[in-house]
């Protein structure tokens, strides 16, 4: 996987801010969000809670970047730090969140 240079990181992380700020200036994207949080399964609490405990304080945010949905393939950043992983199922909760 190709070296994820400070620049680009920079680059896509103000693009996203910038979608993220016009997502907000929708009208109406409020009810849509939440909607979906009310359709989406529950999570199971004794995994989240040993997850929360172990993984310590949050200091950066987290970046999630779906690269294929069929597969599940999606690349995590967190400060200078990127994680590839594959899950299908976060991938289809994410774009469905993201709709």
């Amino acid at each position: 996987m190709p070296e994820l240079s400070r620049r680009v990181f920079l680059i896509r992380g103000s693009m996203g801010a910038a979608l993220v700020g016009v997502a907000a200036a929708i009208p109406g994207l409020n009810s849509v969000v939440t909607t979906a949080e009310a359709d989406a399964p529950a999570a199971d609490d004794a995994a989240t809670s040993a997850a929360t405990e172990s993984a310590g304080p949050m200091t950066d945010p987290i970046i999630a970047h779906v690269k294929d949905l069929q597969t599940g393939e999606m690349s995590l950043y967190m400060g200078e730090r990127e994680f590839t992983m594959r899950d299908p199922g976060l991938a289809a909760r994410l774009f469905a969140g993201a709709k």
